[in-house]
């Protein structure tokens, strides 16, 4: 990972109503709808927290970031339906916004998102992440 990934800028967080963008996005609906579907709005709010949480106490470089990022809302099943779905686009959302892109096959990335309910931890896919992020500038 190269140096621009570990703290030389601040980055720039996913809100709430980014998410839920996001998330109307996946399901076909507006915002609006897409809020109806929300199960725990603090359990999200808490998930998009992670992020910065782990920048500040354990200098946690993007890649890890994003893992955590997608681990709260896939694992905290905070919609009714489509936490997966969403947590993979809220992570490749957040890298982007921050300078990079993922370049790895669709199953690839589905399969690390599917890889926490089997009991991957965030480090096991950010470390997966690292080998394929590439700067967008």
């Amino acid at each position: 990972m190269s140096e621009g990934q570990s703290g030389e800028f601040a980055p720039v967080y996913l809100t709430l109503a980014d998410v839920l963008e996001l998330h109307a996005l996946i399901i076909g609906a507006t915002a609006a709808e897409a809020a109806d579907q929300l199960r725990n709005r603090a359990g999200l709010e808490s998930a998009l927290a992670r992020p910065e949480t782990y920048a500040h106490y354990q200098d946690a470089d993007l890649a890890l970031q994003a893992a955590v990022l997608a681990h709260g809302i896939a694992e905290g099943q905070q919609f009714i339906d489509g936490n997966k779905r969403t947590a993979l686009i809220a992570m490749l959302a957040f890298l982007e916004i921050n300078g990079w892109r993922v370049e790895a096959p669709d199953p690839e990335l589905a399969d690390w998102i599917l890889s926490f309910s089997a009991g991957a931890t965030p480090e096991d896919v950010a470390r997966s992440l690292c080998n394929v992020m590439r700067s967008v500038e």
